[in-house]
């Protein structure tokens, strides 16, 4: 029979943006995961009135964070990035989220979408699931 489960066995990368020997470790989300992260996604505001749209941009941008900790705290097994006091961070920690490197963050979270193909089924009409990708 074929399987239908997720594999919780971590993929490691190589951080570019870390050499010479920065690392990640990723699991791949359940597909539970995938749907809480693509609720995430869904907002409901209501339009009325002037100034409105600035509220829009507003929520838009925590939700855009709410997805980033939830895609790290569910795909992020482990690591080797520090702090200049070679601390290592804690990526579940909203402060060490925050204070890493932003060519860092957007490399983990390239690997994130490519493990999970976040682009491929979220773009898919036959998919039934044509939402924009984050």
């Amino acid at each position: 029979m074929p399987r239908g489960t997720v594999s919780y066995e971590p993929q490691r990368y190589e951080l570019k943006t870390l050499l010479p020997d920065g690392y990640v470790e990723l699991k791949q989300m359940s597909y539970g995961q995938v749907v809480e992260r693509r609720a995430l996604m869904k907002l409901s505001v209501q339009m009325s009135g002037k100034g409105r749209n600035s509220d829009f941009k507003g929520e838009m941008a925590m939700a855009s964070v709410q997805i980033q900790r939830f895609e790290f705290n569910h795909c992020i097994v482990d690591h080797n990035i520090t702090d200049a006091n070679d601390r290592k961070l804690n990526l579940s920690d909203p402060n060490d989220f925050a204070a890493l490197d932003p060519q860092v963050g957007q490399e983990i979270e390239k690997y994130i979408g490519e493990m999970n193909n976040f682009e491929d089924v979220e773009d898919d009409p036959e998919l039934g699931n044509s939402q924009p990708a984050v």
